[in-house]
């Protein structure tokens, strides 16, 4: 057996220590899977795809991106195996992603080409090619391959510019050869396919030219003839058939076809126009049209001047009488960025032509690049510092400088321009000008006023002086430039300019006073202007603000008066003067004027909720003096206006239900949930109405839609609650112990209680077991409350037991008076039996609750036989958790009748001096689940110098359901 025990701590041990390992094994790899070996996994996929295990490497790429999500290598290189394994949706997502990413990739532009290519989407491919060049924009490779993704999509007109240009650019490029080569043979076959031998032999001709013994392409000039028809008797027959049958398909299909290969383009877009008309439906025409605008707009071309002189360049970069052309003509045109192409070409042969340089002054001047316009005219100005047009255009290009530079908020910039304008006329007002401007736009005002005075040094007039006030109210400087203004209107007083300035001046001082809270100095700023103009509506309003502002309703009231004795339908100072008003405490004015202005423009919202506001003003005041009836009519009518005014339906709703009208505030709740059936206040108010109504089932409702809406705890708390309201059934289990110092008998009871709910009360029973050495002790209980109105309440008890342990008959009747500071009286009476005793008790009760204490006194007076006894009883509970759980005392002196523990002696103890002390705490779950524990203890004099002790300790559980 020792062997045996020794076996199995062994074990155990080395089972623990496998455990252990392998969670540290465990934690480990997760430790190391935590780090970021993203690099390694970019490799070893790589390997796998080398070795085309392409899901093991599609899995490692995944893992790799899932610790770095920005590693574009790794996720190119899973859109390539997504590619490699024909997967185009998921190849393109990726590869998309790192172009994002990553706009100069290369590698991602190649796959996105090939992805697109090779799931036949040429359009897709087209675009990303074109993205690519844009990143890349004379890559061969690139060139070529757009020019294959042409020739598929059948955009010869595209398709020709590229390859003409491609092998204009690089005429000995073999591989630019081979793909000019390919599109030309391409092209001829898809002509030779629509029956135009012509344009085939055209591109077969192209063919020779590259490569003059190319086999396919003789095979196909071979067949690209008209048969044994010359030209014009297919044009007669094709006349005769169309005459006889203006709408055949087939011969309409062939005179297009035949003007297309004469270069009548104009005829045959309106042979295609006939063909639309009869035959709607057919997609070939429909294809055919782009082909033929784009040859159309390709021959044209060739017959354009600006064309002419451009190949005659191409030809002969050096002809000047050509270049001139072609600047000329780009320029009538508008085309400024092509002339200046040209312009520059031309300056790269002869860099000192005065003739090329004026003209690209010309050019940048059109296109508004003034600062490299000036640099030129700074050149050609050193080679003739005498020529006052190139003086003055020089400054003026650079005041555009300098203009353009502010527009851009690049303000040192825009001063270096104009000081480089000054050291050619350092007395020109405009550059000053300019330059006051610019100081002031960067709020250097300092500068601004230096500037300034010079220029007034050089051009000395009074609207400068006028200038230099508004800088200096800019400035802030108000004392100053209303001195200027002063001198201004002194020495000009008719002239209103000079007094609308000096107006302005005191009305920017006032409202920059105001912004910085200097109420009574801005009250003086304005009230000069009043002085002057007493009209001047600015300056009423700055002062109804700031009197408001102030609290100084009186003076705010007076300047509303006098605007509207200039301004009576002034819509702006009625609206004030009825705030006014309405601060004042005066509604029934206020509300006056705004109904005016309602009435007058009914669609105008601000007037409604201005109306609105001072309704609910006066509602509130009238609230805060306990006019609730009042309240109740202003909010009303707000109501009347705004049916869906949150603000006025909550109140309404408050108000009826302090006033216990549940029925008034139901209506209006059901009114605002139509208007609002989310609205989570309202909804709560409804439960609390309900609950208070005593409708449970549909409060509880209410509570489960107010915790869905807004799950918190105190939500759920009141649900629970209301629920637990619904529940009309309750069962319990209660056991009491019972132990004596001066005995060894133990006194234990053992209870089953079922209570059931009604509208009225509730009604219970129970079952008491207590075994005993005699006999087994069963008590069968029945207890009722009953409410018989808000105020009355009855309690009733009936108990039935055998002798062994419980009376033979216990009976109770009590009734509670409540009252409205949650107090109430109780009087009662108790009887009971047991053997030959009988005993009547009376029952005085008192109970007040204080915040979250209750207290409760009892008193009993007992007759037994001839004997009068009393007892008291005081109990307190102090409650928690929405009074949901409670901590109890019990403090007693004397023996209760209604004391369980005590019952079967109560014959022995009715004379003695009892007293009791108890303690106990009882816990609620979801108002549902109670457990309670209770412990007393009892002392008993028996003699003059004789105690005896007894123990209680009362275990309770109860469930609703």
């Amino acid at each position: 057996m020792a062997i045996m025990g020794t076996f199995r701590i062994t074990f155990r041990i080395l089972i623990v220590g496998i455990l252990l390992l392998s969670g540290i094994s465990s934690a480990q790899s997760q430790w190391f899977r935590s780090k970021d070996n993203a690099d390694e996994m970019y490799e070893q996929a790589v390997q796998l795809t080398n070795q085309k295990n392409y899901n093991r490497a599609i899995a490692v790429a995944k893992e790799g991106l899932s610790q770095r999500p920005e590693f574009t290598d790794l996720e190119l290189l899973l859109g390539r195996v997504y590619m490699l394994t024909g997967q185009w949706d998921l190849a393109r997502k990726h590869v998309d992603n790192v172009l994002k990413n990553d706009e100069k990739y290369l590698d991602a532009y190649y796959y996105k080409i090939n992805i697109e290519v090779s799931s036949k989407h040429y359009k897709s491919a087209l675009t990303a090619v074109d993205g690519a060049l844009k990143a890349y924009p004379n890559r061969k490779d690139l060139l070529l391959r757009k020019l294959g993704i042409l020739d598929v999509l059948g955009y010869i007109a595209e398709g020709n510019n590229l390859a003409d240009r491609l092998i204009r650019q690089a005429p000995r490029d073999k591989d630019i050869q081979q793909a000019y080569i390919g599109h030309h043979l391409e092209n001829a076959r898809r002509y030779r396919a629509q029956d135009l031998p012509s344009a085939a032999i055209s591109s077969l001709d192209k063919v020779f030219a590259i490569d003059p013994g190319n086999l396919e392409a003789r095979e196909l000039m071979g067949t690209s003839d008209l048969s044994v028809h010359t030209r014009s008797t297919m044009a007669n027959q094709i006349s005769a058939e169309l005459e006889s049958n203006p709408t055949s398909y087939e011969w309409l299909m062939k005179k297009l076809n035949m003007l297309r290969e004469d270069l009548r383009y104009a005829e045959a877009l309106t042979v295609l126009q006939t063909i639309y008309r009869y035959h709607p439906n057919d997609g070939v025409a429909r294809a055919l049209e782009r082909e033929l605008r784009e040859e159309a707009a390709v021959f044209y071309t060739q017959t354009d001047p600006y064309m002419l002189y451009q190949s005659i360049l191409e030809k002969d970069p050096s002809n000047r009488e050509a270049l001139r052309k072609v600047i000329g003509l780009a320029t009538s045109r508008g085309a400024y960025r092509e002339a200046m192409t040209w312009v520059n070409a031309g300056l790269r042969r002869e860099p000192s032509s005065t003739e090329l340089l004026l003209l690209k002054l010309d050019l940048l001047e059109y296109e508004r690049q003034f600062s490299e316009a000036s640099q030129i005219a700074g050149n050609l100005l050193q080679r003739s510092p005498s020529n006052t047009d190139m003086r003055a255009r020089y400054v003026d290009l650079k005041i555009a400088s300098s203009r353009y530079y502010v527009s851009q908020q690049q303000n040192d910039l825009a001063l270096r321009e104009l000081e480089l304008a000054l050291e050619i006329n350092p007395q020109d007002s405009s550059v000053l000008e300019s330059m006051v401007n610019t100081y002031a736009a960067q709020r250097n005002y300092d500068r601004a006023l230096e500037t300034l005075e010079q220029q007034i040094s050089v051009t000395n007039n009074d609207h400068l002086k006028l200038k230099q006030a508004s800088l200096l109210t800019d400035a802030g400087r108000f004392d100053e430039a209303g001195d200027v203004l002063q001198d201004l209107i002194n020495a000009y007083p008719d002239v209103p300019q000079y007094l609308t300035a000096f107006t302005e001046n005191r009305l920017r001082a006032g409202n920059r006073l105001l912004q910085d809270d200097e109420y009574a100095l801005a009250a003086q700023q304005l009230r000069a202007v009043l002085r002057r103009d007493t009209n001047n509506r600015e300056a009423i309003n700055y002062l109804i603000n700031l009197y408001s502002a102030t609290n100084e309703l009186d003076s705010a009231l007076y300047f509303t008066d006098l605007g509207l004795a200039s301004y009576p339908q002034d819509r702006e100072i009625l609206l004030k003067r009825s705030s006014v008003l309405t601060s004042m405490g005066r509604f029934d004015e206020a509300n006056r004027e705004v109904r005016s202005l309602m009435d007058r423009y009914p669609y105008t919202i601000r007037y409604r909720d201005a109306y609105t506001e001072n309704l609910l003003s006066a509602a509130n005041q009238a609230k805060r003096i306990n006019n609730l009836d009042g309240a109740l009519d202003n909010y009303r009518a707000v109501l009347a206006i705004n049916p869906k005014d949150s603000v006025a339906q909550l109140n309404i709703i408050n108000i009826q239900m302090e006033r216990l009208a549940y029925d008034s505030a139901q209506y209006y709740i059901q009114q605002s949930l139509q208007w609002n059936p989310n609205w989570t206040d309202i909804r709560l108010r409804r439960a609390q109405a309900y609950e208070a109504q005593r409708d449970f089932l549909r409060a509880s409702a209410d509570a489960d839609t107010v915790y869905t809406q807004q799950p918190s705890v105190i939500n759920r708390d009141y649900a629970a609650y209301l629920k637990s309201r619904t529940l009309k059934n309750q069962f319990g289990m209660h056991f009491l112990r019972s132990r004596y110092d001066y005995s060894e008998d133990k006194y234990d009871i053992a209870t089953l209680e079922y209570i059931r709910t009604f509208k009225k009360g509730t009604i219970g029973g129970r079952i008491n077991y207590a075994g005993r050495a005699s006999g087994t002790g069963l008590q069968a209980e029945t207890e009722m409350y009953y409410t018989h109105n808000p105020k009355w309440y009855s309690y009733a008890h009936l108990a039935f037991g055998n002798q062994v342990a419980f009376p033979q008959v216990r009976l109770g009747y009590s009734l509670y008076r409540t009252f409205k500071n949650e107090s109430e009286v109780g009087l009662g009476v108790r009887y009971l039996q047991r053997d030959t005793l009988r005993s009547t008790s009376v029952l005085g009760a008192y109970s007040k609750t204080i915040g979250d204490f209750w207290v409760n006194l009892r008193g009993y007076a007992v007759w037994e036989a001839q004997d009068i006894a009393s007892s008291f009883a005081l109990v307190g509970r102090y409650y928690m958790n929405n009074r949901q759980d409670f901590l109890s005392t019990t403090i007693g002196l004397g023996t209760s009748p209604d004391d369980r523990s005590r019952l079967i002696q109560f014959s022995q103890l009715t004379g003695l001096l009892t007293r009791s002390v108890g303690a106990g705490y009882q816990r609620t779950f979801q108002y549902r689940t109670s457990l309670g524990i209770n412990g007393t203890w009892i002392s008993q004099k028996v003699g003059p110098q004789n105690f005896q002790n007894q123990y209680d300790l009362y275990i309770s559980v109860m469930r609703r359901f």
